[in-house]
């Protein structure tokens, strides 16, 4: 630095010298702020941004949540045409009912050793039933009022109707406590080991998922309810060696289809038919070979279970089934 040589000069320098300084704690004192304002904006922006996205996730929400899923249609039918579609599911089930009392029949006859000469075994049956005759049969049940378990639960689930779509069944039912459509869709089918599955695929509040985790102490109610059950009837278990499963066999394989379809479990691939119209408790185990769903149908198929096969049910159906199995 050269010397200064006079003191108005070095006076000068003094002054320039304090200024600079001066200004040099204001510039970065100016800097500081000006990043502090930086960052403050920036966190205004996300969060303003974050308050829209709740704001859209909401009204998403709601519109989902009353929301109408594109298969679902309120009944348009006149009382001919329920009567007309409960009428063709009541000579479709008739019909199945023959068949079983056929096959009921033919296996007396062999018990006996009274087979006629070259009679052919009772075949398979094949049934199918459109959603239009499965909701009228269901609806004629309800004729003659309702009672007060009825009338709690048409609060949470009332004008319940199956619909069918391709390898989907959908129970739907209005809700008037919550405003919405309440759904669950499952998937009926027979697996690689032959076992029916009936699993529970999804639940819906009109078009918005609901996860399963967030039903699951009402599931487990249920499922408790019905392991209750299922205790009472399994040891009363009767099946005779004319292949008649009595009322206890019938509900017995009911209840373990609906805890297996709960727990997305296999359950075993039979239905208990009935055979005669004036005992509707009793009927012929039959084993489900097939099941397809399409778009506004259902078909099953069925065959005669064989003596082993009768006699392996019947012990099946008296085994307790543990709590979460």
């Amino acid at each position: 630095m050269p010397r200064l040589s006079t003191p108005r000069a070095a006076g000068i320098a003094f002054v320039y010298g304090e200024c600079s300084g001066y200004d040099g704690k204001l510039l970065r004192e100016g800097t500081g702020h000006s990043l502090n304002m930086r960052w403050l904006k920036r966190l205004l922006i996300l969060v303003a941004l974050g308050l829209l996205a709740v704001i859209a996730f909401c009204i998403v929400g709601i519109h989902l949540y009353h929301g109408t899923p594109r298969w679902y249609q309120k009944p348009i039918a006149t009382t001919q045409q329920v009567k007309d579609a409960a009428n063709s599911a009541d000579q479709k089930l008739i019909d199945l009912f023959s068949w079983a009392a056929s096959a009921r029949a033919q296996q007396l006859r062999r018990m006996r050793g009274k087979l006629r000469p070259g009679e052919a075994p009772i075949g398979p049956k094949t049934v199918v039933f459109d959603d239009d005759e499965i909701n009228s049969f269901v609806s004629s049940w309800k004729i003659g009022g309702q009672n007060g378990t009825d009338l709690r639960m048409s609060r949470y689930f009332a004008d319940g109707r199956i619909v069918l779509e391709d390898d989907a069944l959908i129970l739907v039912g209005e809700s008037p406590a919550y405003g919405t459509l309440l759904s669950a869709e499952f998937h009926p089918l027979i697996d690689g080991q032959g076992n029916l599955r009936v699993d529970l695929d999804s639940l819906r509040a009109g078009l918005l998922p609901i996860p399963l985790p967030a039903v699951a102490d009402p599931m487990n109610h249920l499922q408790s309810a019905l392991q209750q059950q299922l205790t009472v009837k399994s040891p009363a278990v009767q099946i005779d060696s004319a292949q008649t499963a009595d009322a206890a066999a019938l509900g017995s394989c009911w209840i373990r289809l609906l805890l297996a379809s709960l727990r997305d479990k296999p359950a075993e691939p039979v239905l208990i038919i009935p055979f005669d119209m004036t005992h509707l408790q009793s009927g012929f185990p039959a084993k489900v070979t097939d099941v397809k769903i399409s778009q506004g149908q259902m078909m099953l198929t069925m065959q005669p279970l064989t003596p082993d096969e009768t006699q392996k049910l019947s012990q099946d159906l008296k085994q307790p089934i543990p709590p979460g199995d």
